[in-house]
């Protein structure tokens, strides 16, 4: 027997469930499931903030005493998670099962569960976010199967996901999800499983944040540019980010790619990253690092890592905590290692946002295995593309980022063949709203038609900046080249001295800086500065 039939026999007993599917017309909030741990006062904060802001019943909240570390045995998972949660939404109605006698081989109840009526079950912070393996409990006849595959550790929300499945499904390796890459599921098929999401990170503010900052993106369309990291260490993955890329720049965003070995860091443009994509370093470095970073409301944040989240409560170790304090609103990860082609799929989770699903929707169409490692950290109801362009055009414009907003739409205008009217419309925004990033994209707009001196009057705005902020630091610096290769070295030297005054800059951001700003000194004659730019280069 073959791995896959392995898993389809067991899993496909799940067919005999009789379903009713629970949709967005049925009023997804009211169905949404907020689990808590009384163990963990941030937790039941969590829950109360989460379902008034998003009108949640508060009898929705089931809160159960768990262990409030976030790796836990496999039998503090079934005694204190499973076995309880499994009793409660039973009790409280939200399924409708039969209880056999008798545990199965780690201890969990047995039960028939013929229908459930929940859109999300959300775990927030202070739940376990994984089981440790425990080699002991792998039960019987798993000979078939590769030895990579023989364990039982997971994340707790890929096997709660399995609540609603048959008895007696095995805990070692991964089960397949019926939902991957399926957004209109048989009946049958969304009852097999629950969608599970998490409000988790380093801590409750910033949790609470991401919960505002979702709705906000909701109100007001995802604001910001994107950017794709691609060289990883495998084909599939690269070919992975290309296409999600591609999504993005069929949506119109500005977008950033960086298609060779090297890991994007600080001397990358990364101003304003509404969708960041990429892969494959093991804890967040560099832009990701800082926690002052300018991301916009409802950021979507990706990197593929085995081991991205080994731990969310952390801002050095693993992506998904870095994430979430950074800002970011919806990310995914795995807590153990999942092997490539059973982690998230970035191109079928972006996919899925931009066709207007919600984060929860989305997360489980591109995750293929379940009782595995994927976790995704958001609010299951978050819809980044709720707003379509034209309607974030009408409510959006006084925006602090209406900038993006305006890229954006140049993007189409120019996309549909209306070079003219990107132009003009570029041309006036950039009057009633001056801006670097705007003031960048219609100096390149000038330039492509062969009108150089337009293209370097609308710059002329960067003269009268005196400070940057950090993550205007490599747009300014694009922008001083494109200076000096059209012909004002002297504007492009004045913007590099305020670069290399700027206090604080990353080591490799500093070193470009004063490398490039020597070439443009010594052609405009300061001989004496590019002199000491290159010995500072040096030393």
């Amino acid at each position: 027997m073959s791995l896959n039939q392995f898993f389809l026999s067991i899993f496909g007993l799940a067919s005999l469930l009789t379903t009713c599917v629970v949709g967005q017309d049925a009023g997804e909030a009211a169905h949404v499931v907020v689990v808590v741990n009384t163990n963990d006062s941030g937790s039941a904060e969590i829950a109360e903030y989460y379902t008034e802001q998003r009108g949640i019943p508060k009898d929705n909240i089931i809160a159960l005493k768990m262990p409030n570390q976030e790796t836990v045995t496999l039998r503090e998972f079934v005694d204190t998670i499973y076995n309880p949660l499994l009793n409660a939404l039973i009790e409280k109605g939200w399924m409708n099962a039969v209880k056999a006698t008798g545990l199965d081989v780690v201890g969990r109840e047995r039960v028939s569960v013929a229908t459930h009526h929940i859109s999300y079950l959300v775990t927030t912070r202070g739940v376990p976010l994984r089981i440790a393996n425990d080699a002991t409990l792998l039960g019987p006849g798993l000979e078939e199967l590769p030895e990579q595959f023989k364990v039982n550790n997971g994340s707790v929300d890929g096997e709660l996901a399995l609540l609603a499945g048959p008895a007696n499904l095995s805990m070692a390796a991964f089960v397949p999800n019926p939902l991957f890459s399926n957004m209109t599921a048989t009946s049958v098929d969304a009852k097999r499983v629950i969608r599970v999401s998490r409000l988790d990170g380093p801590s409750v503010a910033v949790v609470k944040k991401l919960i505002a900052r979702s709705m906000q993106a909701e109100a007001e369309g995802l604001l910001g540019r994107a950017y794709f990291d691609i060289g990883g260490p495998h084909a599939k993955g690269d070919e992975w980010m290309t296409a999600a890329g591609d999504l993005a720049v069929e949506a119109y965003y500005d977008t950033d790619f960086e298609k060779t070995k090297r890991p994007m860091d600080s001397t990358d443009r990364y101003d304003a990253p509404a969708i960041y994509m990429g892969w494959y370093r093991q804890n967040a470095y560099g832009s990701w690092g800082e926690p002052k970073w300018a991301v916009p409301p409802g950021a979507i944040g990706f990197h593929l890592h085995s081991f991205s989240a080994t731990t969310v409560r952390s801002t050095s170790t693993g992506w998904l905590g870095a994430f979430v304090n950074q800002g970011y609103c919806a990310t995914v990860g795995n807590v153990y290692e999942p092997y490539l082609e059973y982690t998230h799929h970035p191109h079928m989770l972006l996919a899925a946002l931009l066709e207007g699903h919600t984060f929860g929707e989305a997360a489980m169409f591109s995750n293929p295995a379940l009782s595995w490692q994927g976790v995704a950290i958001g609010d299951p109801l978050y819809r980044p593309f709720k707003l379509g362009l034209d309607a974030q055009l009408k409510v959006s414009m006084e925006n602090p980022l209406s900038a993006y907003l305006c890229l954006r739409q140049i993007n189409r205008l120019e996309a549909e063949g209306q070079s003219g009217e990107a132009l003009t419309f570029a041309r006036t925004q950039f009057v009633r709203q001056p801006s670097l990033p705007l003031a960048y994209k219609l100096a390149k707009l000038y330039a492509a038609r062969g009108e150089t001196k337009k293209a370097l009057e609308a710059l002329k705005v960067a003269r009268y900046i005196t400070v940057f902020s950090t993550d205007e630091v490599v747009l300014v610096k694009q922008i001083a080249d494109f200076l000096n290769k059209h012909g004002d070295g002297q504007l492009a030297l004045d913007l590099y001295q305020k670069l290399i005054d700027q206090p604080s800059l990353e080591k490799s951001l500093r070193l470009s800086l004063l490398e490039d700003g020597a070439k443009v000194a010594i052609a405009e004659g300061a001989i004496g500065l590019s002199s000491s730019w290159r010995l500072s280069a040096r030393k």
